[in-house]
């Protein structure tokens, strides 16, 4: 069977008093998921109840599909979708699909659109998770992160069925792995945000990263994009500034900026109680773009936040969609790794 090979990211339910209630947020799903609708009918049944607005984007819904609880472990997929929306297609005909062709060359193809066929939608992302206990396991698309899952757990857990009572919110919290950055929180020195300032990489610049331009170096590594970077840099220098660094940027560069966040203290029990409220505060930050200062004085970059590379059989080949049952023994196969490694407690 064809073979996808995609990251697993991690987290953790945020398990502090007053903040959710005392189940896991397994059980919490699960009871949701069992809980009935105002019109009788439970959640879990009819997945039209479980269609949400995207917040920011009220044309977009997101729900969750196939969902499968067994033995205290939750398992599903999240989906992304646009009532209506139009695909736009390349009318290629033979020109690519097709092989050779005996017919003259053309200089550029049509571009037209088209609704999904009566009774479908097309659908815009999907993402696989998996709890056990308070333990949260993804496979992210690029338009359902974390970050949507937080939206789409609370909306259902406090919105709809009411397992959340006011006061209390779902909040999954980016865990370091121990090994890579020395120790847990209280062993972190600093944590740095940071990356390259969007508004100055051209397309050449994209191109030529990593590699030698006239006998120099431009960048040594593949940095990730800093969506507020300008922004820092207008709050610190102001927008008048701001402007002229930019503007004044050579072609051949990428401008980078890094905010490092840190302490100095004395009880260890404020040491951990802040680097663990920045954690909280960056956890929704993409990949890439979090970096950690651990007691080894070195800075790590991805590897700071626990995840894991796995294999994941396709439906077919080539196919975007992963096998369910696959995906979940696989995902649970993280936790086992995870458990007996000891970078998470079971």
């Amino acid at each position: 069977m064809d073979k996808k090979y995609a990251t697993v990211h991690y987290r953790r339910l945020r398990r502090d008093p007053g903040v959710f209630p005392d189940m896991s947020l397994a059980a919490a799903i699960a009871k949701a998921m069992e809980t009935k609708h105002k019109n009788g009918v439970r959640f879990k049944s009819n997945w039209q109840l479980r269609v949400c607005p995207v917040p920011n984007n009220p044309d977009n819904r997101r729900f969750i599909n196939d969902f499968d609880e067994n033995d205290g472990i939750v398992f599903g997929n999240l989906c992304l979708f646009t009532p209506g929306q139009l695909q736009a297609l390349l009318e290629v005909e033979n020109e690519i699909l097709g092989g050779r062709d005996e017919r003259a060359p053309i200089e550029s193809v049509g571009i037209s659109e088209d609704k999904a066929p009566d009774g479908t939608e097309y659908l815009h992302g999907i993402a696989y998770w998996l709890i056990v206990e308070d333990h949260f396991f993804i496979i992210q698309h690029i338009s359902i992160q974390t970050k949507a899952m937080e939206e789409y757990f609370q909306w259902l857990l406090k919105d709809q069925a009411s397992v959340l009572s006011d006061g209390e919110f779902v909040e999954l919290q980016a865990a370091f792995d121990v090994s890579t950055v020395g120790g847990d929180l209280q062993d972190v020195q600093s944590i740095e945000i940071g990356g390259l300032v969007p508004e100055t990489i051209s397309e050449v610049d994209e191109k030529i990263i990593g590699k030698d331009v006239e006998h120099k170096t431009l960048l040594t590594d593949i940095k990730a994009k800093f969506g507020n970077a300008l922004k820092v840099i207008e709050d610190v220098l102001g927008p008048m500034e701001a402007k002229k660094i930019i503007e004044s940027m050579p072609p051949d560069a990428a401008l980078e900026v890094n905010v490092n966040i840190g302490y100095r203290a004395i009880k260890r029990k404020f040491e951990k109680e802040f680097m663990r409220n920045i954690a909280s505060a960056v956890r929704n930050l993409p990949d890439g773009e979090v970096q950690i200062r651990g007691r080894d004085g070195k800075i790590r970059g991805n590897e700071a936040r626990l995840h894991a590379n796995m294999p994941f059989n396709r439906i077919r080949e080539n196919s975007m969609l992963l096998d369910l049952g696959d995906t979940r023994y696989q995902l649970l196969k993280v936790y086992t790794r995870f458990v007996e490694d000891g970078k998470i407690k079971e």
